[in-house]
């Protein structure tokens, strides 16, 4: 089937573009007022029907669906394209909807870090309540929830009362969203509805976590760094071993992600001039691109200045810039045709940076590359 795609705003989307999504996400009155916009209105009907929609969350767009509704879920991977061993995230609007979603007493541990994360990007594995589909958890006992810290997000899903599956509302495999015009290049026809809520804010995933062993483990680098979760919990927290042929708890902890069409390198900049010299002669009439610092040392006197260009976007002292451009620089650069490869320099692995490593290198992944971690929203 193929859909008439729209794309709608709110009355208040101007709100959106304020960078303080979280301190939105907690007004109360906004998402009174919002529940009352037509555009919600609409989506959540189309939610309550068994369809799926784009949603904007503070980290990437998501591709919603009822996840109590197994006919629904597989929407979601049809539209996608997504592997359907590869759990998604479920998301809700206050903690009262955990009791339809997971099975037993929800721990001390847990109740903390939504009590200190939630709103947020931290996403947490439970078990699975019998009543999820297993389409929702692919087939797995445990279920992965979140509560998102967008307005328009948590809106929708007061409107509709549903518990909402939302991966990443982008082709599986490519670069994930970030903006509604991304969802649209990618899933128009496919769907009935975008709605758009302004960029997202931190631009990379959520952080997704096991607490059901001895060691907390990261099982996907997102928005909330180990280094919050271990220093607000007191004590140390691991990053999960990336999988290749087990099944996931995590979203896309098997698969290639992020991934532009054209070759992604990763670059450390220790031998820039010869590496670049290559690149741009494997280019031939076209340019390569290069993602770096501000005060990165790469100067392109030293090269053939016409075809190389230079993306100085970002500090080494604030990753968290990287976070919210990477996806949107990877998109524009596919698009343009006179690019041939892109570079991008290489980040510390700490804080958010280890986030964005983790997306590069998986972006980049084609056997030579490997990373902890990783997933598609």
């Amino acid at each position: 089937m193929e859909y008439k795609t729209q794309v709608k705003k709110t009355k208040y989307h101007n709100k959106f573009q304020s960078g303080l999504i979280r301190e939105l996400a907690l007004d109360s009155e906004l998402r009174a007022k919002l529940k009352s916009d037509p555009a919600v209105i609409e989506a959540a009907e189309i939610l309550k029907n068994g369809e799926v929609a784009a949603l904007p969350t503070e980290t990437v767009y998501g591709l919603a669906a009822d996840a109590m509704n197994p006919e629904a879920v597989k929407k979601i991977f049809k539209a996608k394209g997504r592997p359907q061993d590869n759990p998604l995230i479920v998301h809700i609007a206050d903690q009262s909807q955990l009791g339809e979603l997971t099975a037993g007493k929800v721990s001390l541990k847990a109740k903390k870090l939504m009590g200190k994360f939630w709103p947020g990007p931290l996403t947490i594995i439970f078990p699975k309540n019998r009543k999820v589909p297993d389409e929702t958890s692919a087939g797995l006992q445990t279920i992965a929830v979140r509560m998102p810290a967008h307005p328009l997000m948590l809106a929708v899903i007061e409107r509709s009362g549903l518990a909402l599956a939302a991966p990443s509302a982008n082709t599986s495999g490519f670069p994930s969203p970030t903006r509604a015009a991304h969802v649209y290049n990618d899933l128009k026809g496919k769907i009935p509805l975008i709605l758009d809520g302004g960029p997202s804010q931190f631009g990379v995933e959520s952080t997704v976590i096991d607490l059901s062993g001895e060691e907390i483990r990261v099982l996907r680098p997102g928005g909330v760094s180990r280094e919050d979760i271990s220093s607000f919990l007191g004590e140390d927290v691991s990053l999960a071993a990336e999988l290749k042929d087990d099944k996931a708890l995590s979203p896309g902890m098997k698969y290639r992600h992020y991934a532009p069409q054209k070759k992604l390198h990763i670059f450390n900049f220790e031998d820039r001039i010869s590496v670049l010299r290559q690149a741009l002669k494997r280019a031939e009439t076209k340019k390569i691109a290069v993602i770096t610092a501000r005060k990165s040392k790469i100067n392109i006197k030293d090269l053939a200045e016409d075809n190389i260009k230079i993306l100085r976007v970002f500090d080494h002292e604030a990753p968290e810039e990287l976070a919210q451009k990477l996806f949107d620089l990877l998109r524009k650069l596919d698009a343009d045709q006179s690019i041939k490869e892109i570079y991008i320099e290489e980040l510390e692995t700490a804080g958010i940076g280890e986030a964005v490593m983790n997306r590069v290198y998986k972006a980049a992944a084609a056997g030579e590359y490997s990373q902890p971690g990783g997933g598609d929203n």
